[in-house]
């Protein structure tokens, strides 16, 4: 989409008055601008899809031949318009306004008074926890000494900019250790099965972070730290550690609301992990106490109430599927879809890849098919090794299900092939494959059957700490073998269903 249609199009109402009233320094200013904006806006109306011929069919009726200078000048007059907007809402204005007035009353010699504010600035951003403004504000600071200071007020301005380049090292130390991790779990996602190497690497950094020291830190730094351990405790499925810090990050930000200025999605997506690791552990209390905080959680614009919206669908969906609720897959796709780009890719994935799962569950199995196909051969930036595996591994007993056996044969071999060259299947995901090779030459359910019993043998040498939101292939073996449904099984394994 064009990108001065696009930013019209997600314009609240409120910033476009503000744009009218305020767009430009002069009521006459801007005048071809303005009629640009409204051009736009009723084609918008008329043609939501495809608003550009009419818009210049409408701008051309103006006698006008600079529609492409035009749509340049508008985009960034709506910028600066919708920046002014909002410029209470973010803590860059109040910092460089006051680096500004600082300026301006060094140009006219008041240098006592551009100090005072530069002091002011520091102050203020040591309490909202931000080095890099106290950074900035030092060095302002340490340029007015030199011209216009003593030697030791010289090098206590150095010495301000010195501790606040460690704090802010420390911090971007964290933030890339956070990133480090965070990218295992995007590609990785959750164990499935114990892994060494994947806990080994993750320790390592987990081990980095805890070396910091974080003594002269903000609390920021502490919060960083804690959710560096989150995200570790989670990929490795450890979701009593995981709830254990995702609470402790939680009382941190609610001690130190300075954390969360100008990043009001933050305490958000907290508390929307800590409900859903509650839930992953078993601790349906946690759901109980705050999915009505989370569901009126205050939100001053337009793009936070919809993230805060989609994080509530998010924790709705988890509360369905461990509750043991399969049948609600069809309202749960119909709201991911008005809600999918409000939420990560991420995020995004993982939770189609449950509500596929329930879907399976339920016995919808012509719809199940139709959302992993989606899934796996229309995103291809699916990344997440273990739902792209469970996606292929669910496709699979689908297939079965429904007794197409051609496509089976097909899965298989493809699924043979990757095996051999790539070790992402786990040693239960391999005896489920090595299963399938059989089953399409079992002419008989007698023969059928007894596939199933040895290779639920088998599997009952393994521990299956498999997450609940994916399809497990040690669950399903044994439902065929025991002639029980998957969905009654996959409820006694988890214990869903019962406890909330």
């Amino acid at each position: 989409m064009d990108r001065l249609f696009e930013l019209i199009g997600k314009m609240s109402q409120t910033e476009k008055a503000h744009f009218r009233k305020f767009g430009f320094k002069s009521i006459s200013g801007g005048e071809p601008e303005r009629k640009l904006f409204e051009i736009i806006l009723k084609a918008q109306q008329k043609k939501p899809t495809d608003p550009e011929p009419l818009v210049k069919l409408n701008y051309a009726q103006l006698g006008r031949t600079d529609l492409v200078r035009m749509r340049a000048r508008l985009f960034t007059a709506l910028l600066n318009s919708i920046s002014d907007h909002d410029r209470q809402k973010h803590d860059v204005y109040e910092f460089s306004q006051l680096l500004l007035n600082s300026r301006t009353l060094t140009s006219r010699g008041l240098h006592r008074e551009a100090k005072k504010l530069l002091r002011k600035g520091a102050k203020l951003a040591a309490e909202q926890q931000k080095p890099h403004w106290e950074l900035l504000f030092g060095k302002e600071l340490s340029l007015l000494e030199v011209s216009h200071g003593t030697n030791s007020s010289i090098i206590s301005s150095i010495d301000m900019q010195l501790d606040a380049l460690e704090r802010t090292k420390q911090l971007a130390l964290l933030a890339k250790y956070y990133e480090m991790a965070f990218h295992i779990q995007r590609s990785f996602g959750q164990q499935r099965e114990e892994r060494k190497e994947l806990e080994i690497q993750l320790r390592e950094i987990e081990f980095k972070a805890d070396e910091l020291d974080l003594e002269e830190c903000p609390p920021s730094a502490s919060f960083n730290r804690i959710m560096i351990r989150q995200v570790v405790a989670h990929t490795l499925n450890e979701t009593e550690s995981a709830l254990k810090h995702t609470e402790a990050a939680f009382q941190l930000m609610k001690q130190h609301a300075e954390m969360a200025r100008g990043r009001e999605q933050v305490p958000i997506a907290l508390l929307s992990n800590l409900i859903n690791d509650g839930l992953s552990a078993g601790r349906f209390e946690y759901y109980q106490t705050y999915k009505d905080e989370l569901k009126f959680w205050s939100a001053s614009i337009p793009s936070v109430k919809n993230y805060r919206n989609a994080q509530v669908f998010r924790t709705q969906a988890n509360a369905a599927l461990y509750f043991g609720e399969f049948e609600k897959w069809s309202e749960l796709l119909q709201s991911a879809e008005t809600l999918r780009e409000h939420l990560s890719p991420h995020v995004r994935e993982a939770i189609s890849g449950q509500i596929v799962h329930m879907m399976f569950a339920d016995g919808a199995f012509r719809k199940c098919i139709r959302l992993i196909n989606d899934l796996l051969f229309e995103t291809k930036a699916l990344q997440r090794e273990d739902l792209r595996t469970n996606l292929e591994l669910l496709l699979l007993s689908t297939h079965f299900e429904l007794k197409n056996m051609e496509t089976v044969e097909q899965l298989v071999s493809s699924l043979t092939q990757r095996q051999k060259s790539q070790q992402q299947f786990t040693d239960q995901e391999s005896v489920f494959i090595h299963l399938f090779k059989k089953l399409p030459y079992a002419t008989t359910d007698s023969e059928q059957n007894q596939l199933f019993r040895d290779a639920r043998e088998t599997l009952q040498r393994f521990k299956d700490s498999r997450p609940l939101g994916f399809f497990n292939p040690t669950v399903w073996i044994s439902a065929k073998a025991t002639r029980q449904p998957y969905e009654a099984l996959l409820k006694q394994h988890y214990g869903i269903g019962i406890r909330q």
